[in-house]
């Protein structure tokens, strides 16, 4: 992923939504204030649960549509953490990678 900030910083989820799973309803964020702005989620990514140490973990990848965000909420403590930030806009090539993806474009052709 290009552009991708970390910022390991609690936030506010304001609102969710539910979505009925197999065998339970699960919440997902849709709406986070961050940094003195609301931002509103327009889809889901991942979701997955995971362990830090005793703690269950929930990721959630999320976007906006235009830049992509990962959150963790501790089931224990009920607190939400902004991981990360990814603009999701492809900008042009790094130097470094333009000529092994030129020659790898000019091979497969």
């Amino acid at each position: 992923m290009e552009n991708v900030v970390k910022i390991n910083k609690e936030v506010s989820i304001v609102a969710y939504y539910f979505k009925q799973g197999i065998k339970r309803l699960r919440c997902y964020p849709k709406k986070m204030e961050w940094s003195g702005k609301t931002i509103i989620f327009s889809e889901q990514g991942l979701r997955h649960p995971t362990k830090k140490g005793q703690r269950m973990i929930h990721v959630f990848d999320m976007t906006d549509g235009n830049t992509d965000y990962r959150l963790e909420f501790d089931a224990e403590q009920l607190t939400w953490t902004l991981v990360y930030v990814a603009d999701q806009a492809y900008g042009p090539l790094k130097d470094e990678f333009q000529a092994t993806h030129l020659n790898a474009v000019q091979g497969a052709s």
